[in-house]
């Protein structure tokens, strides 16, 4: 269990799992691509969960980084940082316990932060889903 971890209680920590996989199905049903959620516990303390995706434009960035802010305001839970990269190849919304990159197709397959942290288990993926 990372630090992060340890602050919330059992009940708690299920609910940022499930936070977590709603973002994913939020990112996919605003069709980004390539969505894999890596639980990084054990791993790293700088977060619990890493969610990916790819999209086609710095304009859909720019909406699911709007989308995604909609979905945590009434969790209370506000983003640490953010990195909107609406122009860039690489945008990230840190919300403490997790992480959320939103990648242009080239920055995807350049920083390969699935190779990076390949040790993470893969708690879902646009392939098979919830894992």
């Amino acid at each position: 269990m990372s630090p992060l971890s340890a602050e919330l209680s059992g009940g708690d920590a299920m609910e940022l799992r499930a936070l977590v996989l709603r973002v994913a199905e939020l990112l996919k049903e605003k069709r980004a691509e390539n969505i894999v959620v890596l639980d990084l516990d054990g791993i790293t303390s700088i977060a619990d969960y890493f969610v990916l995706c790819t999209v086609k434009s710095g304009v859909q960035t720019r909406a699911l980084v709007r989308f995604i802010d909609e979905l945590m305001k009434p969790t209370g839970i506000k983003s640490m940082t953010k990195n909107p990269g609406f122009e860039s190849i690489w945008a990230l919304l840190d919300y403490n316990f997790f992480i959320v990159h939103i990648f242009l197709k080239e920055g995807r397959d350049y920083y390969q932060l699935e190779k990076l942290w390949c040790d993470a288990k893969v708690l879902y993926s646009h392939e098979g889903e919830f894992l």
